[in-house]
């Protein structure tokens, strides 16, 4: 009885036991392109803008608490001082991202995330440089509590905010799209 029978198949657990550890599994060669996509783009965007806005004509820094607050959330108005490089870095950001993956809604899905996030990022560039700025103040509470709601008004509430989305997403749908039909010109002409 010793013998094992050729027609009873018997299952031995896994010797490396890194497989049967956890039911979550996360692909990083995928998303670990998405991770790194996203922290360029969310820092490479607004260092690009800060970067050439925060200099005066002489070539002098001036300090963020004299910078236009409007320039974080209205970025469209400074594309041509930064020669357009922000949003050259989200178009080839969101070309790669939908050029890499193998079903190209998957890339599409993550560019369009991007938008998102850069608005939230702003957001919180600005919640920083204000509790910064308001630390300074006798009432620091009270500062921060009388401009707390000042990202809302300018990205909602005005029209330059939601012309910034517009153009957001209409850079992030054509750089995705791009990738998308290049990855089909590719592999019609690899068929050939």
């Amino acid at each position: 009885m010793t013998e094992k029978s050729p027609y009873i198949k018997e299952e031995y657990p896994s010797v490396d036991e890194s497989e049967t550890k956890g039911f979550f599994h996360v692909d990083w060669g995928r998303q670990g392109t998405v991770i790194i996509a996203y922290i360029i783009v969310l820092l490479g965007y607004f260092g690009i803008v800060a970067n050439i806005i925060l200099v005066d004509d002489r070539g002098l820094w001036i300090p963020f608490t004299e910078m236009d607050p409007t320039v974080l959330f209205w970025t469209y108005k400074v594309y041509p001082q930064t020669f357009y490089l922000p949003l050259l870095l989200l178009f080839f950001i969101c070309f790669l991202l939908t050029y890499k993956e193998d079903i190209p809604h998957y890339g599409i899905k993550a560019s369009l995330w991007l938008v998102p996030s850069l608005i939230i990022e702003s957001f919180l560039w600005y919640w920083i440089m204000l509790v910064i700025q308001c630390r300074l103040e006798p009432n620091m509470g009270f500062c921060i509590l009388d401009r707390f709601a000042k990202p809302f008004i300018y990205q909602f509430a005005h029209g330059e905010g939601y012309l910034n989305i517009l153009i957001l997403y209409g850079i992030t749908i054509t750089g995705a799209f791009s990738g998308m039909k290049l990855k089909q010109f590719i592999k019609i002409r690899r068929k050939f």
